[in-house]
């Protein structure tokens, strides 16, 4: 009889006679999948945007000569499918097309994207972070005081009203703000930090939408490293010491103050409120840890009630290795999986969250697209936000077939 095979070895692939790390045949499977679904995307982005939008060139964008010669100029005469052809053309060149109002779509989305990738991005993992932890204090404290107020805190995260929740995030930490910002010793007017400054804003922006990004990635490699061997200081530490690394980093570049200026507010106003990345960050957190705290919660109930539990109690084992290393572990695969499934909540929060604040990102460029019925900006933007979609898609797989060695063998 054939015996089983030994999931606990990395699988590997037979590739043209030579064998591959089960990584290597995952990805390539799902990069495959990923373009497959990002062309569906694309086409019924392209199509469905072509038909909806009624243009109206006479009041927008028609320099003169009416309709028709608005249309001709921007190649509006031509048939559908040629213009489909020349537009999946030019995306496979990083050409996003040019705006009826004249500017390139690729240097609009590149000056709104930073706040966007800032917000979006790591606003997901924070999110994911503080709503795992939260889950499992929930799920493991269930009938306590404790987990009943962890457990409000999710009902309420999963249905605040978006416009009430900037409303109070405005209302609440404005002063605040401004108090921080004085004990930094930062000016409150912008223009005294920027006066001199040799730096662009968007070059700042761009610089600290990577280095969050990047320390938060880096959180969560440490996190999962603690939690395999059980060090549960550096779990502790892993996120606290990343997003302090990445500050120091930014003042060592010479762009301590403009960032700081910048996650304040991204204009040379002198409020503080609007305008705001952190705010919208904290925002879309706020909105979003919820339901990953309820299926994280849900996960563990189920896996509490497995035979290995017992086991692991009987050889002796602590309540709290019990729910990190065994429990928690298992109902991690459910929990990755349905978070995906909450991206487009996730999105439309944040988009609502960015343009209530009045920050400048691609919810600021969609929106204003819209009203003005341009055509190629609009699609521009739906591109990137696929792309994003996509590219966490990939991310949760991949950490999924890490935890789980029957994704690795189904990968080959």
């Amino acid at each position: 009889m054939r015996s089983p095979p030994d999931l606990r070895r990395s699988p590997t692939s037979d590739i043209q006679g030579r064998r591959v790390p089960w990584v290597v045949a995952f990805l390539a499977r799902r990069l495959a999948w990923a373009v497959i679904t990002l062309a569906i995307y694309l086409t019924a982005v392209f199509f469905f945007v072509q038909w909806w939008v009624p243009i109206d060139f006479s009041s927008q964008f028609a320099l003169g000569g009416g309709q028709a010669d608005a249309a001709a100029r921007f190649g509006l005469d031509r048939p559908l499918p040629e213009r489909y052809a020349e537009y999946m053309g030019g995306l496979l060149t990083g050409d996003l097309g040019q705006s009826f109002s004249g500017p390139p779509v690729s240097e609009m989305i590149a000056d709104a994207a930073p706040v966007t990738i800032l917000v979006f991005a790591v606003g997901a993992v924070i999110a994911y972070v503080v709503g795992e932890l939260l889950g499992r204090v929930a799920a493991w404290r269930r009938g306590t005081a404790l987990g009943s107020v962890v457990s409000v805190l999710g009902v309420v995260s999963a249905t605040v009203f978006p416009p009430f929740l900037v409303f109070l995030l405005v209302r609440y930490l404005r002063q605040p703000m401004v108090s921080l910002r004085r004990f930094l010793g930062l000016p409150t007017d912008s223009l005294v930090i920027w006066r001199d400054s040799p730096f662009e804003p968007s070059e700042v922006l761009g610089l600290v939408a990577l280095s969050l990004l990047a320390a938060v990635v880096a959180g969560l490699l440490v996190r999962a490293y603690a939690h395999r061997h059980r060090l549960r200081w550096l779990a502790f530490a892993a996120f606290p010491a990343n997003l302090a690394a990445a500050v120091g980093a930014l003042f060592a570049a010479g762009v301590g103050a403009e960032a700081i200026d910048l996650l304040y507010r991204v204009d040379y106003t002198t409020s503080i409120g609007s305008g705001s990345p952190v705010l919208v960050l904290l925002g879309v957190v706020l909105l979003s840890f919820g339901q990953v705290l309820f299926m994280m919660r849900v996960g563990i109930e189920d896996e509490s009630d497995e035979y290995y539990v017992l086991s692991a109690r009987a050889k002796g084992l602590t309540e709290r290795e019990v729910r990190d290393v065994h429990v928690a572990r298992n109902a991690l695969i459910p929990t990755l999986a349905a978070s995906f499934l909450a991206l487009p909540t996730l999105l439309a929060g944040m988009v609502i969250v960015e343009f209530e604040l009045e920050v400048d990102g691609l919810s600021s460029v969609f929106f204003d697209a819209v009203e003005v019925q341009d055509i190629p900006v609009m699609m521009g933007v739906l591109v990137v936000l696929g792309l994003l979609g996509i590219g966490l898609r990939l991310a949760t797989d991949l950490t999924i077939a890490h935890l789980d060695p029957r994704q690795r063998r189904a990968a080959v």
